[in-house]
């Protein structure tokens, strides 16, 4: 859950289909699973305890349930703002082969479970109505298992990171940095190998990362 610079509540859920989008919920408008979500907290409809902004992409689409953000992630995890563009960014678990980075867009399509990333996974699997929108980066299971999402840097204590996404991996504690400017990845490597069982990341109120040691307390 994360509230956006919008005010709007953000929710991020995983395909609730078991192994292989077993229950194709992935390209599926009709399920809040596989999904982002938008909803207003503070203007609650008449019939639900929260309201439906009327931006959402699929306000007044067929079959399409309202709350629905973007769509076709297996397991985002975690999904996160810069506060100073107000973009959304996430870390998107992948299964057999390929973990994800991904800027989120309003209506996007992010593949699952058609495609694996960049990759076809179920080719052959109905797609939903707007095109795959390709990760920023990918990282295979040689070097990543469980991917992290963090957060842009925008903190002060360290400074040649300013501006760059900082994520991790709860299998290997390892933690990368990229830089993602006029379409383009520069500075993608790694900053640290550590020990931790990496499942969250957070922000203070002055931009400074937290990370949440699963396993270690």
């Amino acid at each position: 859950l994360m509230f956006g610079p919008d005010g709007m509540l953000y929710i991020a859920t995983g395909d609730s289909s078991g192994i292989a989008d077993e229950y194709l919920t992935g390209q599926n408008l009709g399920t809040l699973a596989g999904k982002i979500l938008r909803i207003d907290v503070d203007r609650p409809d008449a019939d639900k305890p929260y309201g439906i902004p009327k931006e959402n992409p699929c306000v007044g689409v067929a079959d399409a349930l309202p709350e629905i953000w973007a769509y076709g992630l297996r397991q985002p995890w975690k999904i996160s703002f810069d506060r100073k563009t107000g973009e959304l960014w996430t870390g998107n678990v992948g299964q057999d082969l390929w973990e994800q980075i991904y800027r989120i867009e309003r209506g996007g399509n992010y593949g699952w479970s058609v495609m694996e990333g960049t990759h076809p996974f179920r080719p052959e699997r109905p797609r939903g109505p707007s095109p795959v929108l390709m990760p920023i980066i990918e990282h295979s299971h040689a070097d990543f298992r469980s991917i992290t999402g963090g957060f842009v840097y925008r903190g002060s204590r360290i400074k040649e990171l300013a501006g760059a996404y900082i994520y991790g991996d709860y299998d290997t504690g390892r933690i990368w940095t990229l830089r993602y400017d006029g379409g383009k990845v520069s500075d993608h490597r790694e900053l640290f190998k550590s020990k931790l069982r990496l499942v969250g990341f957070a922000e203070d109120r002055a931009g400074e990362l937290l990370l949440v040691d699963h396993m270690g307390g």
